[in-house]
């Protein structure tokens, strides 16, 4: 089972639009994204159950070491770290194309990813990635089960719950619900401190980047109104919060 490890800001570091709106200063806490651990976890509980293994793969320029370390000190086998210039502010594409060459290098019978990462919030890398490597792809799973060569897994959609039977080899994209990712023990994070990650370029790969989309800019979300509370009888409130929402916000 191969795992794609985002390393994303801290969801609790300090975030701040440069003055003239071309970058964003970000304090630098960093970590495994939240949904990808959930991945991991996922493919640690198939590996108890099936026998597989585990290769944690992450894709940056200068970043990816700390996911992959949390990665192994959760329990993964071996990480993998896409490390090439080119993947500086790279786009979705060429973090799948980096992804898909690390997976088909290696070999894979499944590949788990989180169904988005918390920063650019995109979700697109993971179907980008099935698309590249030719297989089935199904996203934000809440259940999963794999028989011989075949995954039954759940997922949620606005009409409800839906069951699917996959062929393997495929993509899963996993939501939270379907596992809870587990905290790392010492000696884990020990070793995983000492590990030497193995790095390879896209050039290594027979991977090519993706030509970067221009950044129009940043700006910092406007400040919310303050709210407007309502004080009276059920009936006559209701009245005047219709009346607020017609001729204030204009939404009926």
């Amino acid at each position: 089972m191969v795992v794609l490890a985002k390393e994303v800001p801290d969801l609790e570091a300090m975030v701040k639009v440069t003055a003239d709106g071309g970058a964003l200063e970000v304090e630098k806490r960093r970590g495994l994204n939240f949904f990808d651990e959930i991945a991991v976890e996922a493919a640690l509980k198939l590996e108890q159950s099936a026998g597989a293994s585990v290769l944690a793969v992450s894709a940056g320029a200068g970043t990816g070491i700390e996911a992959l370390r949390r990665a192994l000190a959760m329990g993964s086998d071996a990480a993998l770290l896409v490390d090439d210039p080119a993947l500086e502010h790279a786009d979705s594409l060429t973090v799948a194309r980096a992804l898909a060459a690390a997976a088909r290098r290696e070999g894979f019978d499944l590949v788990l990813a989180g169904k988005q990462a918390t920063d650019d919030e995109a979700g697109l890398v993971g179907p980008m990635v099935a698309e590249l490597l030719g297989v089935p792809c199904v996203t934000n799973i809440i259940g999963l089960q794999v028989e011989g060569d075949i995954a039954r897994v759940t997922r949620e959609t606005e009409a409800g719950r839906e069951t699917l039977s996959v062929a393997l080899p495929a993509v899963l994209t996993v939501e939270k619900g379907l596992a809870e990712p587990r905290v790392p023990a010492v000696m884990g994070v020990m070793k995983a401190m000492k590990a030497q990650i193995p790095r390879v370029t896209l050039a290594e790969l027979g991977a090519e980047a993706q030509p970067p989309l221009t950044l129009a800019g940043y700006a910092t979300a406007p400040a919310r109104p303050p709210a407007k509370m309502l004080e009276g009888e059920p009936a006559t409130v209701a009245v005047e919060l219709a009346r607020l929402l017609k001729e204030e916000a204009k939404v009926l």
